[in-house]
């Protein structure tokens, strides 16, 4: 019997796959040449993020690790580290390289903006 499978798709770059539930987004990214990079696959480095466009409910909940990290570097909600989410059914990604403006808060008088 096949193993269940999930859709994963990158819209910005057209870049989509089938992949077998469970498997992780840099394990995708490994067979499939997605276009996340990464480098420590330990949830510290955060070369790895990754913006969920639909289906953040199809993914795996965050690790302890994962959260801390997120946290330190202000992550918007819908932000995942790819090392370690697990895909459980289709998702719809972006990639947010480490030169992106987005992982750059901007701040006004008062509080920092996302």
């Amino acid at each position: 019997m096949a193993e269940p499978q999930a859709h994963i798709v990158f819209p910005r770059t057209g870049q989509e796959c089938q992949v077998e539930v469970q498997d992780t987004l840099v394990d995708a990214t490994f067979r499939y040449d997605l276009p996340i990079r990464y480098r420590c696959e330990r949830a510290v480095c955060t070369t790895c993020l990754t913006e969920v466009l639909e289906g953040i409910g199809n993914l795996s909940e965050p690790t302890e690790r994962e959260k801390q990290t997120l946290a330190a570097i202000r992550a918007e909600a819908h932000w995942r580290l790819a090392c370690q989410v697990s895909v459980l059914g289709d998702v719809k990604l972006d990639y947010i390289p480490i030169t992106d403006p987005r992982r750059k808060p901007e701040t006004t008088e008062d509080k920092t903006v996302f």
